[in-house]
């Protein structure tokens, strides 16, 4: 029999919004809401006691220079250089690339860090879990041969006060005061509060800090007379540990990195002082424990567009999450793979002062700008997909449709968005429909019936693109 109407009822408008928290039940992409290479953003206007809320897309990669072929393993900016280490080499940037170190292994993340010394000035110093390396401002590089030298390490050093500071096993090294090259066996500690292995080391403000597979502590430069010249805060410990060694990020403010402990589950934290602060929920704490393997993860922090961004790529599961610190909201990344979403490409990051990110591919041995005025990723679409959640209207009855309106920028050519739905929990989609950015009335008409209904929004024009929300005008029935 035919659903009726009301003779009453009378069509409705409303906003729907597409802003929003993840709410998925599980880890897989395929249900619920979801953001992928769009980056929210709100704008409170005080005088009107009104805010917007936007959903940008996110700046595409304009490729910088090539370096040949190979495992991209890590980047940073040095005496006014890049300096980029891909497969076994680590080359010096120019136009035709200079290869300064030949690495003892050929994969796996590279430690990266500067250094200063009193005698010597600034310096790079590089080690790759085997061996190290010191390259000076004159750019000569010379090999670690001190047979005191910690190896195997963890590639993961830092620098505080004078001192490169390594970690292998449970045990935190460091070089000589001010001499990188030189190493005495003696010069170390260890960080036994618990007991757990280092797996990484970071600096927050003043204090090394040490995370373990289930502990984190803090030491301090106490300028110990013999041994180690570092010394354990007590009262600052932290009872959880480090689950992606090469996912920790730091910065001025604060470190970011994804916990594990005895309780089992993973989240991601921010220090801040001392204090460590869950900035994950439930939803995203799903997609972090279905990755099976966290050492292959990689992580780190940028800014672009006025936004702070902490990334996190889950290489097994193949998807990047990405935590917008200033909105405190969740959103993805991908790359473009053959026209479906894959783990994003990049896996490093360095900054040469231009206010603007410089990204390292994974494998092809590129150093891309991260580039606000691209919309795409080296010539391919960057796909950006926003899946809403089911709105029903907040009642169960059968509501018709009659058009769909998209609120967002209006552009002079070409640009559009495809948007289909679900009315069946996300099992099945609708044919796709453009609705085209230029038009004065960017509409759809004739939609159908639903009782609980999901949008998807497409794009991967290569256009920039900024969405509001979706308006909607509908007719409710009777049952």
């Amino acid at each position: 029999m035919a659903q009726q109407r009301q003779p009453a009822d009378r069509p409705e408008t409303t906003r729907l919004p597409l802003i929003g928290a993840y709410t998925n039940r599980g880890y897989s992409p395929t249900k619920d809401q979801r953001f992928v290479n769009v980056f929210p953003e709100t704008r409170k206007v005080e005088q009107l006691e009104n805010t917007k809320i936007f959903l940008n897309k996110r700046p595409g990669l304009t490729l910088y220079r090539d370096y040949g072929t190979g495992e991209g393993r890590g980047v940073i900016y040095f005496n006014n250089k890049f300096y980029v280490a891909v497969g076994n080499t680590v080359y010096e940037d120019a136009v035709s690339p200079v290869a300064k170190i030949t690495l003892t292994t050929s994969t796996g993340p590279l430690g990266m860090i500067i250094g200063n010394s009193a005698s010597t000035g600034d310096y790079l110093f590089i080690c790759d879990g085997t061996s190290g390396w010191v390259i000076n401002s004159a750019g000569t590089a010379t090999q670690i041969v001190d047979a005191d030298f910690p190896t195997p390490h963890i590639p993961s050093p830092t620098f505080l006060d004078g001192y490169i500071i390594l970690a292998k096993g449970s045990d935190v090294y460091n070089c000589d005061l001010d001499v990188p090259t030189s190493w005495t066996a003696s010069n170390f500690l260890s960080a036994e509060m618990f007991p757990d292995s280092v797996r990484a080391l970071a600096r927050q403000n003043n204090q090394v800090v040490v995370m373990g597979g289930n502990s984190i502590e803090f030491f301090y430069d106490a300028a110990n007379a013999s041994g180690s010249p570092l010394s354990r805060n007590d009262s600052t410990t932290i009872q959880m540990g480090v689950a992606a060694p090469y996912c920790i990020y730091q910065n001025e403010k604060f470190c970011a990195y994804i916990s594990q402990s005895d309780s089992g589950g993973r989240a991601v934290w921010l220090v801040e002082g001392f204090q460590p602060k869950k900035v994950s929920d439930e939803y995203i704490e799903r997609i972090l424990d279905a990755e099976t393997d966290m050492s292959d993860c990689r992580g780190y922090g940028l800014r672009t567009k006025g936004h702070m961004f902490y990334v996190i790529n889950l290489k097994t599961l193949g998807r990047t999450l990405v935590y917008d610190t200033d909105e405190k909201l969740w959103h993805e990344w991908s790359s473009n793979t053959a026209g479906s979403h894959g783990v994003f490409a990049c896996d490093y990051m360095a900054d040469n002062a231009t206010g603007v990110a410089y990204l390292l591919h994974n494998s092809n041995g590129s150093l891309y700008k991260l580039d606000v005025d691209n919309s795409q990723d080296d010539g391919t679409g960057i796909l950006v997909e926003i899946v809403t959640n089911k709105y029903d209207m907040d009642t169960y009855v059968r509501k018709f449709m009659s058009n769909i309106k998209v609120v967002g920028d209006s552009y002079e050519t070409g640009n559009a968005v495809v948007v289909s739905f679900s009315d069946d929990d996300y099992k099945s989609w609708s044919n796709p429909k453009t609705i085209g950015l230029t038009d004065s009335f960017p509409a759809f008409h004739r939609m159908g019936a639903f009782r609980r209904r999901a949008f998807r929004i497409t794009h991967s024009l290569n256009y920039p693109l900024r969405l509001e929300s979706l308006e909607c005008t509908y007719t409710k029935g009777i049952s």
